[in-house]
């Protein structure tokens, strides 16, 4: 169990041109037209070379017909983000649809399909792929995770950076869709944006706090991308932090951000980077009232440096997110088989546990349950700002979040009379207001969050009970204060949730 299962086979040199032609995606309406495709790849410094047609190894049927399901998982009624005019998110840059379009060009070529398809068959080899769950979810955690690895394909581009935000739920902006991107439970309340920046350069960061600004805006400098080197309970190096508590802003609520290799002569809003190398930025918003907090608006700018290099084309970012995809995918299940399943029997937490970086409190798990169990679990938020629970399938993809609750908050929950806050897992509805929704499914990880702390936490009383029960006795074992719902206010919590989560796309 401590060694890295070995990457996917390679397609260097394998990929032979054979990018999806852009009329594919005329046809499905995904970009749109050959022209917002040309200009996609032009406008983020793309060399744009004419690619082929399908071929007839496409997996599955043709390259329009998979994106179709692809982007199937989209929920009915979610907005569509503007980036102009009233109500204009600060996530719809110009950059991200750019880059959103041409993630989804991607998506669609044999390189990365066939990719993909090598991670399916990983994930059934696996034991968890022979569980119920395990199995359902193959698909949809193998398509999640590829689309975070070009997601992070996109991002290597230190010359003409965009902090692209990426590891989310379907969304649409402008009417175009973008499928789901997670892995390593992602947290639902963190909007994430990256970018690559190298050593031998300079970078600005502009960003702007519209109130309520997040809980917290925390930047983070990687050695690279999460589960792509050294297999660590980290998932790599953390090499430097800098948070919103230590952020100077203005009384506008804005403020810069400088990033170098230099050393910080007094600039309090200073990110400093290794000299010699490229180093993968990572942004947290976090947003424990999705209700009323804003993400911050930010743009990165190279400032200076050497001359930049030749755009990569279309046909070489697909080939290195399917490099990515190779490494990410068998590093991700030998760490969770490693740390998590592994380390501890089901339906327990792991020791309570303080994050790299300043960045609070953390435990986690994994559980498994029978039809008529449910498991719950009592914790204190002993001071944090942002206390947040989640769970996933068992590849660690969330599961649904947007209008079902596989997270939830504070702002989210209700709290017992002693400010604990109690929550259930189980399969089926119980009918508590604080559910944990799987998804219909009976296993997956679990992952809590204490986040933006004020003093000096007990660990020790973070978590104070965790036990399982028999769904029908279920009621009796919980303290008479808690709350219980019906199926129509349970669809009001649903609706009001996505809702909620919709105002990432709209603002």
């Amino acid at each position: 169990m401590g060694n890295v299962i070995p990457p996917l086979r390679s397609h260097r040199g394998l990929i032979r041109r054979k990018a999806v032609a852009f009329k594919h995606f005329a046809v499905i309406g995904v970009i749109g037209t050959v022209a917002v495709a040309s200009v996609a790849c032009s406008a983020v410094g793309v060399a744009h070379a004419a690619p082929t047609g399908g071929s007839s190894d496409w997996p599955a049927g043709s390259p329009s017909q998979w994106l179709n399901g692809l982007l199937s998982d989209l929920p009915s009624g979610s907005s569509s983000g503007s980036s102009t005019g009233h109500g204009q998110s600060v996530l719809a840059t110009d950059g991200q649809r750019k880059l959103e379009a041409l993630a989804r060009q991607i998506l669609g070529t044999e390189v990365v399909r066939d990719q993909i398809s090598q991670v399916r068959a990983l994930y059934a080899a696996d034991p968890r792929g022979s569980t119920p769950a395990g199995k359902a979810t193959i698909d949809r955690a193998a398509n999640s995770i590829a689309a975070a690895a070009v997601q992070y394909g996109l991002s290597e581009n230190p010359d003409d950076p965009v902090l692209m935000w990426a590891i989310t739920a379907p969304h649409e902006f402008s009417g175009l869709s973008m499928p789901r991107s997670g892995y390593g439970i992602e947290n639902p309340d963190n909007v994430y944006r990256q970018a690559t920046v190298a050593g031998n350069a300079s970078y600005e960061i502009r960003g702007k706090i519209t109130q309520p600004g997040p809980v917290e805006l925390h930047f983070e400098l990687r050695d690279a991308v999460p589960g792509t080197t050294v297999l660590n309970n980290e998932a790599g190096k953390t090499i430097g932090a800098l948070s919103s508590d230590q952020i100077t802003v203005g009384a506008d609520g804005s403020f810069v951000v400088t990033v170098d290799s230099k050393p910080a002569d007094g600039r309090r809003n200073h990110l400093p980077i290794p000299a010699e190398t490229t180093s993968f930025l990572v942004v947290r918003d976090l947003l424990n009232d999705w209700s009323r907090e804003n993400p911050v608006q930010l743009d990165i700018t190279r400032v200076s440096g050497p001359p930049i290099a030749a755009p990569k084309s279309v046909d070489q970012l697909a080939e290195r997110s399917a490099e990515i995809l190779s490494k990410m995918a068998p590093f991700w299940l030998s760490y969770f088989n490693q740390y998590l399943y592994a380390a501890a029997p089901a339906n327990v937490f792991s020791p309570v546990r303080a994050r790299p970086g300043g960045r609070g409190l953390s435990t986690n798990g994994w559980f498994d349950l029978a039809d008529d169990q449910a498991l719950v679990a009592t914790v204190d938020p002993v001071g944090a700002k942002s206390l947040g629970i989640q769970i996933t399938d068992p590849w660690g993809v969330a599961y649904e979040y947007r209008d079902h609750t596989s997270s939830l908050n504070t702002t989210q929950s209700k709290p017992n009379p002693d400010g604990t806050y109690t929550f259930v897992i189980s399969k089926n509805d119980p009918g508590v207001f604080n559910w944990l929704d799987p998804d219909g499914h009976g296993s997956g990880m679990l992952a809590v969050r204490w986040q933006a702390m004020t003093g000096t936490p007990t660990l020790e009383s973070a978590v104070r009970e965790v036990k399982v029960v028999k769904a029908d006795q279920l009621r009796q074992s919980l303290s008479p204060a808690t709350i219980f719902v019906n199926p129509g206010e349970r669809a009001a919590q649903q609706r009001e949730r996505a809702a909620n989560f919709d105002r990432r796309m709209t603002g």
